[in-house]
């Protein structure tokens, strides 16, 4: 249905107040707090037009980015986000609020998000750009701590399967099983991870599926794991592939369990 007339009235309105915002926050500093008071008033105008609303408020979250508000900047990057999944700027303002206010990590999640949804290519470009930066930047101060901490995989599987292993009086490996309270705690490690990053969406669950099935039973290491993922820390991936690795096990138990229960021989 076409939009009510009073709708197309409002919305005119609130284009031209972009416009003089606009104008506004092109002129500099000194016109910054007219350019803010035109693009608040014409997001009052646009309720029922989710793209101009967008818009609207990632021209607000850039102005506060040059008024130093990093909270506010993020705020409205969000909105804008929530009210068009495509808009580009507002993922990449939003990373940079982020960075801003020294959540680096969220940063560059965002910044992924970009590359994922961006509807423009002059978004996605900058969203790389502005990546690249923030991955040499986190290599360069992860550099001594990834040489010093290397955390096979494979550790982290035995944790990760319910149960912990230490060596026994004869020198030899014993494995404890985990309490059920130290599986949960666990599984929440590893549900704050996915959602600090935003695994649940389409493009990370691929390339960490790629990554996983690509190894053809090599064994990884949390050092490899942030090369490909450089927004988490060794611990992170740790705890990340840890719980993976926990439903693999489990699959197999099954398995074997139901291979032992048909009379035929374990894998």
């Amino acid at each position: 249905a076409p939009p009510k007339a009073s709708e197309s009235v409002l919305d005119e309105k609130a284009m031209q107040l972009k416009t003089v915002g606009n104008k506004a926050f092109r002129a500099g500093p000194e016109k910054y707090d007219e350019a803010l008071e035109m693009y608040s008033n014409a997001i009052q105008l646009c309720e029922t037009n989710p793209k101009l609303k967008s818009t609207l408020h990632s021209n607000r979250a850039l102005l506060y980015l040059h008024k130093k508000k990093y909270n506010l900047a993020y705020a409205d990057a969000k909105i804008a986000v929530e009210n068009n999944p495509g808009n580009g700027k507002a993922y990449v303002r939003a990373g940079q609020a982020c960075e801003k206010t020294g959540k680096l990590k969220m940063a560059m999640a965002w910044l992924n998000l970009a590359l994922d949804r961006a509807d423009t290519r002059k978004a996605k470009g900058h969203a790389a750009t502005l990546l690249k930066k923030m991955i040499e930047e986190t290599a360069n101060r992860q550099q001594s701590v990834v040489g010093k901490t290397q955390i096979p995989i494979s550790q982290a599987q035995v944790q990760g399967m319910g149960a912990t292993t230490s060596l026994g009086a004869n020198g030899k490996p014993v494995q404890k099983l985990m309490s059920s309270e130290e599986l949960k705690e666990r599984k929440a490690k590893f549900d704050v991870i996915v959602k600090r990053y935003n695994l649940n969406a389409l493009e990370p669950q691929n390339a960490i599926a790629e990554y996983l099935t690509g190894l053809n039973g090599k064994v990884a290491t949390a050092e490899d794991f942030i090369k490909r993922f450089p927004m988490m820390s060794i611990q992170e991936a740790v705890d990340f592939l840890s719980w993976i690795q926990t439903g693999i096990q489990f699959k197999e138990q099954v398995l074997d369990k139901n291979r032992k229960a048909a009379g035929l021989p374990s894998l």
